[in-house]
């Protein structure tokens, strides 16, 4: 594969063939939830604007499904629908998930702190316009919601400019992932559009060993202090009406990472 992929600094080695495939499909489409998670695990997607938050929740969507059949159900791309003002959940089996609003549309640094902690505490409400919602009101007026309550959060970045962000919206990122820290949520980060950094598509199933995502992790983990570890990548684009096998396996990864370090610590609280 040549001197632009390195074994030595991947920490994620999935196993692309059907089998893994299977069996990542079937755990999580039979998963039942610890108590403690009412009836589903919550997963929040949280991301800059256009970041793919939105993509990434159809390729879950598609990778869950029993023959890989695409789905478009999550409105995305260009036009009106390029932002997501409310927040909006979609289920697959027995894990749902919640798309946002951009954290770079929702006011000041301290607002955004501010609805996001709402939102992992499950007092926001589903359908609530994040872009119009005033997080100093009354706290009372917005009880926590069992079943809206978060459990995991996964932060979308577009991986081709995420090294070049601004160094305020950095530093926003990383009070922002704090607070889910804090709360004792599970946190991972996924890089997106990961055929931009023109690694040749028969070699995405090495994807994990290419160095120049991993220069881009290391970046990412000197900035934040979170562990590489916790960070992921997917690709949101397939052709045809099924997604394919790879980047099935490399949606499935993430969340069957996610579910269990849930699991995990539901089971021994």
């Amino acid at each position: 594969m040549g001197s632009n992929f390195s074994k030595e600094d991947c920490f994620h080695f999935p196993t692309m063939d059907t089998r893994n495939l299977d069996t990542l499909r079937d755990y999580l489409c039979n998963y039942s939830p610890p108590e403690g998670c009412v009836d589903c695990i919550n997963i929040l997607l949280f991301g800059m604007v256009g970041a793919g938050k939105s993509s990434t929740i159809n390729t879950f969507l598609s990778a869950l499904d029993p023959r890989g059949a695409s789905t478009t159900c999550v409105p995305t791309g260009a036009g009106p629908y390029i932002f997501t003002p409310e927040l909006r959940c979609y289920r697959g089996g027995k894990i749902k998930f919640l798309d946002t609003a951009g954290w770079d549309v929702m006011g000041t640094t301290d607002q955004t702190k501010r609805v996001l902690q709402m939102i992992l505490e499950g007092r926001v409400p589903k359908g609530t316009d994040l872009l119009s919602f005033n997080p100093d009101s009354d706290i009372s007026s917005y009880p926590v919601i069992p079943e809206n309550v978060i459990h995991g959060v996964a932060f979308i970045f577009d991986i081709n400019i995420m090294d070049v962000i601004s160094d305020d919206r950095m530093e926003e990122f990383q009070e922002l992932q704090t607070i889910v820290a804090q709360k004792y949520v599970h946190r991972v980060v996924i890089g997106t559009k990961f055929e931009l950094l023109q690694i040749p598509e028969i070699h995405n199933a090495w994807i994990y060993e290419f160095k120049p995502l991993q220069q881009k992790f290391e970046w990412l983990a000197e900035r934040t202090g979170m562990d590489r570890r916790s960070m992921f990548v997917i690709s949101n684009y397939w052709r045809g009406e099924q997604i394919e096998m790879i980047k099935c396996i490399l949606a499935l990864y993430v969340l069957d990472n996610m579910v269990r370090n849930i699991d995990r610590f539901f089971r021994a609280v």
